[in-house]
């Protein structure tokens, strides 16, 4: 297209130079015409080719000096250079977008990170100060106040045990050893972890099997349990006080999919999309009072992407949300 319009621009200034020289027919013969029409002809498209080519030229030269590595043969025809240039444009405005987002992303990284610390290192500050001006000399304050600064410190150490996770999966240090595993092996190990935190919110897990409860997986049961762990956990955060929440174990095109089903607050179709970003917390208020480093989700998403799986939510307000991944089913 852009070839085309640079010919259109000799081709019309051609056609000007023949209606100059037909105003001036009594005085050039017809074949002083088509002579002179013929060579401005010749002249003005060889001479925009010739502007295009230098110019292409000097482009290429300052690009070349930015970067060495670009142009290492030099197209012949003008056609070629300025295709060549035109992707190099294309993939610098696709740097610069990528740039773009990833330098917002570390903006609101570092700022999600420092408000999370913030909070506990300020209570922390808070009870230390008060337990020296004399609060440490009544020993009922002083036990309240060292618990709850301890659990501000347990807080962050989670924070920071979360923040190496992810760091570490994103690195590819992040270990997953996989190996056939026993599905329900991994689902009891996690109903047997979280049986004080079931009883202490007075929640009900039920888990519904609707494949034969011998069947084997492909994981790393410690990560998969993981994954399992934290998303019965935030199931149970999400709902009302006794509440019930299922897993439900099925089987579909030689994979297993294991749903966790809960029937509280649900997500608003906005949140949806970021629901595994890190830090993102749908209610904010609810999930401070909560704990946790907000940084749950994510890891899920990482682990199960680790093992070449995906993890899915649906989710409807004041009905419920389901959190569904998937393994590979062992063949047998």
């Amino acid at each position: 297209m852009k070839i085309l319009r640079n010919y259109l621009t000799s081709l019309i200034s051609s056609i000007l130079v023949v209606l100059v020289c037909l105003f001036y027919s009594d005085v050039l013969s017809t074949a002083g015409v088509l002579v002179i029409t013929f060579i401005s002809t010749v002249f003005l498209f060889s001479f925009e080719a010739l502007v295009r080519r230098y110019t292409l030229e000097k482009t290429v030269a300052i690009m070349k000096e930015h970067d060495p590595a670009l142009f290492k043969e030099i197209p012949k025809s003008i056609e070629g250079m300025e295709e060549e240039i035109v992707l190099w444009s294309k993939k610098q405005s696709e740097f610069l977008e990528e740039y773009k987002s990833r330098e917002q992303f570390r903006r609101e990284y570092v700022g999600n990170i420092s408000h999370e610390l913030k909070t506990p290192i300020f209570s922390i500050q808070g009870y230390v100060h008060t337990l020296l001006d004399g609060a440490i000399d009544d020993p009922k304050v002083a036990k309240r106040f060292l618990k709850r600064a301890a659990k501000s410190v347990d807080r962050m150490s989670e924070l920071v045990k979360d923040l190496e996770a992810i760091s570490k999966i994103e690195s590819g240090l992040y270990e997953i050893q996989l190996r056939p595993v026993v599905l329900r092996n991994l689902i009891d190990d996690s109903m047997e972890a979280l049986e004080s935190f079931i009883a202490k919110h007075k929640a009900e897990v039920e888990v519904v099997w609707e494949v034969k409860r011998d069947v084997q997986v492909v994981c790393d049961s410690a990560r998969m349990e993981q994954v399992l762990d934290n998303l019965i956990v935030n199931a149970i955060k999400y709902s009302p006080v006794g509440s019930s929440v299922i897993v439900v174990i099925r089987e579909k095109n030689n994979r297993v999919y294991i749903d966790v089903r809960d029937h509280g607050f649900g997500i608003p179709d906005g949140d949806l999309a970021r629901i595994f970003e890190r830090f993102y917390r749908v209610d904010k208020a609810r999930a401070r009072s909560e704990g946790g480093s907000g940084l749950g989700l994510s890891i899920v998403k990482h682990i199960v992407e680790a093992h070449g799986e995906e993890i899915m939510v649906s989710s409807k307000e004041r009905v419920g949300s389901v959190f569904t991944f998937s393994l590979a089913k062992v063949k047998r």
